[in-house]
């Protein structure tokens, strides 16, 4: 899967706030001492997790595996109507750090009617490698999620912060889905610092100054736990 990777491991560090308005804290991330601007323009990201059953990576994450591959699609954008270009993404993680590995798909229709079928259709009718296609034997959509992301970079450019709000997440059964299991987090905003350097080498004046608690929050389990099934 290496010619898909888009990036080198990277340090994460998550952080799940809660009752403090998203604009506190991107005031937070602006007034930094490594002088952090936005990158890119704000955008929608939009993602069907791909999972097992018995959801096997759930409980990976659940279970705090320290190495672990998730899987999902993800496009940019609307939710609903076609996405002309989303693509398949493994996102792996070995303990403190993690990366990428994407390949492009073909268009997908989000919309009432959506099943286990149609996600297949589009993986079968992707140019995939086979090494790609065996580690989806047996997957099938489990969840819809959604949220809004702004960018930024520290003026050295060695360190880059996310921001994620509007948080919405939707069951996915395996026929026939109307996205009527919904659920929204209205008071929630995901920050994650990524580095790429060595972990010893962390700049403290990053990790010390904010006011905000490193936590384990995962998208993928907060939405299998918080949407009725």
């Amino acid at each position: 899967m290496s010619d898909g990777e888009d990036s080198e491991y990277r340090f994460e560090r998550k952080y799940h706030i809660r009752e403090v308005p998203t604009w506190e804290v991107e005031h937070w991330v602006r007034r930094c001492p490594a002088l952090f601007y936005e990158v890119y323009a704000p955008r929608y990201i939009n993602n069907i997790y791909l999972d097992s059953p018995d959801l096997v990576s759930y409980f990976e994450n659940v279970d705090g595996m320290a190495d672990r591959t998730k899987m999902r699609i993800r496009w940019y954008g609307p939710l609903f109507g076609t996405a002309a270009r989303p693509v398949l993404e493994f996102k792996i993680k070995r303990g403190s750090v993690g990366t990428k590995v994407s390949h492009p798909l073909k268009p997908i229709s989000i919309a009432p009617g959506l099943g286990v079928d149609s996600v297949r259709k589009v993986l079968d009718d992707s140019d995939l490698p086979e090494s790609v296609r065996f580690h989806l034997d047996g997957l099938h959509p489990a969840l819809i999620n959604r949220y809004h992301r702004k960018y930024f970079l520290s003026a050295d450019g060695r360190y880059r912060i996310t921001i994620d709000d509007e948080l919405e997440f939707f069951r996915v059964h395996r026929f026939d889905n109307r996205f009527l299991s919904r659920l929204e987090l209205t008071d929630s905003t995901v920050m994650e610092l990524k580095y790429s350097g060595d972990i010893a080498d962390i700049d403290d004046r990053i990790t010390n100054y904010f006011p905000f608690r490193v936590t384990r929050m995962s998208k993928y389990v907060t939405g299998i736990d918080g949407v009725e099934a």
